[in-house]
């Protein structure tokens, strides 16, 4: 589905700006919100002392977060969004461990180190590529 978004978002020209995150958003909260009412009920309960971390979270990491990314999708090639989107994830582990204080295993140690060749093999290709199409156009 990552894909999908991805190459789609590049195809919607005339959808640009805060529109852009706002119909991904409401497109994704919708199904998402279905998907959960036919999985478990519509029934969400919530202590009252969550409200406000849920409303900051959402309004800095969704909403901002995602018309920052949203917005420079376009302006990207498809290669390189791709490899940013396997960063988060990584981020999200290297966080955890320098904020939360978690403890890693092997395996998890193992699998950053393998996110991170893969990132830095993938752009090295990419700029590999790029140069080599350059260096083409320049003789013809």
């Amino acid at each position: 589905m990552y894909a999908f978004m991805v190459i789609f978002n590049k195809k919607a020209h005339s959808i640009t700006g805060m529109k852009n995150p706002m119909l991904q958003l409401t497109t994704s909260f919708l199904t998402v919100a279905v998907f959960t009412g036919f999985r478990q009920g519509f029934i969400i309960h919530v202590s009252q002392g969550d409200w406000i971390p849920i409303f900051i979270l959402g309004l800095l990491n969704t909403g901002i977060g995602c018309y920052l990314y949203f917005s420079s999708i376009g302006n990207l090639p498809v290669q390189t969004v791709a490899i940013c989107g396997y960063l988060e994830p990584l981020s999200a582990v290297v966080f955890s461990v320098l904020f939360l204080r978690e403890i890693l295993l092997p395996i998890q140690v193992l699998g950053a180190v393998l996110v991170i060749g893969g990132t830095v093999f993938a752009e090295g290709m990419l700029n590999r590529r790029k140069s080599n199409q350059q260096h083409y156009t320049n003789y013809q």
